[in-house]
């Protein structure tokens, strides 16, 4: 019979040095682990590979136990409460590539909150609802060449979310995305929004980006109560975090050509010749795009089934169109 034990244990923030033994992920909660904590240590684990677990009680060791983890390229959760991290003070990188999972343009604003304190390299949104957005902030991102997934295109097709998700390092997910029935303690919810399963499904696949640094869970009820459904949910999309670092595969086009199928679509009898590449390990794409800044070094940019086949019927996939435009005309 497995035990049922998700792979956790207690650290020291002291104790986080590049001599302690290896482990898969780091966990960090801004105050007490509380009920979160609890929920988490009933799960059946997915892997056995250590997760350690720090509870910053004070709320003054976080930017130094993020920075070290860094250095020793640790992936990080954090689990931030009810309050929004600021990206500057936890990303230190420069030109980061961020992912946000949020329900719109609040107060605080998280897509303000990125646009001011960064020049992000990569930005992906994800789930955020049209009614609940300012249309100006949509147009602001449009014109900075950043990718946008809205609730309902989401829902129309889960898996155009991995691809999005795939390119990012740092990943922020706003509990308040979530509707009211799955969460009903949750911070401020309402009528509609992510349901408990696909929030799930989009941490695991921030989970599987190869380039996974840190993933910061906010937005909901800091201090819980026995039996919270938001703590229950909490839980359980820090184990589908961990389960897609378990069985992440490092991939990609420009480290590794040989591991990759080279498919070449003609686009009509004198049309553009559309590259795509299939991963011979995870069956995953990507689509490779012309720099004209670098004509020698082509962009790799990570796509869906859906891109290859809608190229296979003649059309260009809009991404490509996105990409293409973006490496020719922003600087």
């Amino acid at each position: 019979m497995i035990e049922k034990h998700f792979p956790l244990e207690s650290l020291h923030a002291d104790a986080l040095c590049a001599d302690m033994p290896d482990c898969m992920a780091l966990l960090v909660f801004s105050g007490k682990g509380g009920e979160v904590l609890d929920e988490l240590k009933l799960l059946y684990p997915q892997s056995h590979s250590r997760i350690y677990y720090i509870e910053d009680t004070l709320q003054t060791q976080m930017p130094k136990v993020l920075s070290i983890a860094e250095k020793l390229q640790i992936p990080c959760i954090v689990l931030n409460g009810d309050e929004l991290p600021d990206p500057g003070v936890f990303i230190q990188t420069p030109d980061p590539r961020v992912s946000l999972i949020s329900r719109g343009t609040e107060d605080p604003d998280p897509v303000k909150a990125f646009l001011d304190k960064m020049t992000p390299a990569y930005f992906t949104w994800i789930g955020f609802q049209r009614y609940l957005t300012d249309p100006a902030v949509l147009e602001s991102l449009t014109d900075r060449y950043m990718e946008t997934l809205r609730l309902g295109e989401f829902r129309n097709s889960i898996v155009a979310a991995e691809p999005l998700l795939r390119e990012a390092f740092y990943h922020f997910i706003d509990l308040r995305s979530v509707r009211h029935s799955d969460s009903p303690d949750g911070i401020s919810t309402t009528p509609n929004g992510l349901y408990a399963e696909e929030i799930c499904t989009l941490a695991r696949y921030a989970g599987l980006s190869a380039d996974f640094r840190m993933a910061f869970l906010y937005g909901y009820p800091a201090k819980s109560h026995r039996d919270s459904q938001s703590a229950r949910l909490t839980a359980q999309i820090v184990w589908h975090l961990a389960e897609g670092l378990a069985v992440s595969v490092n991939e990609h086009p420009d480290k590794d050509s040989d591991s990759f199928h080279r498919k070449v679509v003609q686009m009509g009898e004198d049309g553009q010749e559309l590259v795509f590449l299939l991963s011979k390990k995870s069956g995953r794409w990507w689509l490779e795009v012309p720099n004209s800044k670098e004509p020698g070094t082509p962009v790799y940019i990570a796509c869906s089934t859906e891109d290859y086949v809608l190229a296979c019927k003649g059309e260009i996939p809009i991404k490509w169109l996105f990409y293409y435009q973006k490496s020719n005309n922003f600087s």
